[in-house]
């Protein structure tokens, strides 16, 4: 028994992430066309899927309705979200929740973060093993690092270079204060920052998502997090690895047994 996670797209075009034991299978936002999360589906050979969504901004919720009346599947959201998610759902069955709570062998906790509208990120249990998923945060407190200690498996947002956002001629000003407030993303450094608290918890794997197109790039979110952890005594490729998740494109299978 084990957990494993594979990012389908994670970003501001569209985000899904499949977290799976043998038995049970989560998707964890539905912001891609069904057809590729069929693709993803099958490429790991599961099916019968629950939904669990972080929260009702276009590129977490996009495809839910067709989603849910593909699958008439369980949906599970925080219920400060029940009603802006409610009116997506087009089949199958929506349930608030604010606690921890259980789907199939998984058990599955919520917890608050940040952001401009009610948020959550995940943390799933199975047989000993953690998996946590964190996004669209705009701020890390107590909460949050304790969410993430004692995990096997963090995927992070690691969103954006706070320069190359004050720097972005193309951004409007009301927009940059957004992205860098206390309720909008979190920036590679503080994403490092929290990482480096956590990392000695038992971390194995980190996933960096929701880089954006605009005021990130890949190699240097990596670099920052790599150096970050390094300093904290962890040596990246050997004592934890660091992978990237993309837009539009699905991450290698990440697993814990």
């Amino acid at each position: 028994m084990g957990l494993k996670l594979c990012s389908l797209s994670s970003g501001s075009k569209g985000n899904c992430i499949i977290v799976a034991s043998d038995t049970t299978t989560l998707l964890i936002d539905a912001g891609i066309a069904v057809v590729h999360i069929l693709k993803g589906l099958k490429l790991l050979n599961l099916e019968n899927p629950s939904v669990l969504i972080t929260h009702a901004h276009s590129d977490h919720i996009g495809n839910l309705p067709a989603l849910s009346r593909k699958f008439c599947p369980k949906i599970y959201c925080h219920k400060d979200s029940f009603f802006a998610v409610n009116r997506h759902i087009k089949g199958g069955e929506l349930m608030g929740i604010d606690s921890e709570f259980f789907i199939g062998d998984l058990k599955i906790t919520p917890f608050k973060v940040s952001h401009d509208v009610p948020c959550v990120g995940y943390s799933v249990y199975n047989d000993g093993r953690k998996i946590s998923i964190v996004t669209d945060i705009g701020c890390v407190d107590n909460s949050v690092e304790d969410a993430l200690y004692g995990s096997d498996i963090v995927l992070i947002e690691a969103n954006h270079d706070e320069g190359m956002v004050k720097n972005n001629m193309n951004y409007p000003e009301a927009l940059k204060q957004r992205i860098l407030s206390n309720r909008g993303h979190l920036s590679n450094e503080t994403c490092a920052k929290l990482l480096a608290k956590v990392i000695n918890s038992g971390v194995k794997q980190v996933v960096l998502g929701h880089m954006s197109a605009d005021n990130n790039r890949p190699q240097l979110a990596y670099d920052v997090i790599c150096k970050e952890l390094n300093n904290a005594g962890k040596k990246v490729g050997v004592d934890v690895g660091v992978a990237l998740a993309y837009p539009g494109k699905a991450s290698n299978v990440f697993e814990v047994n």
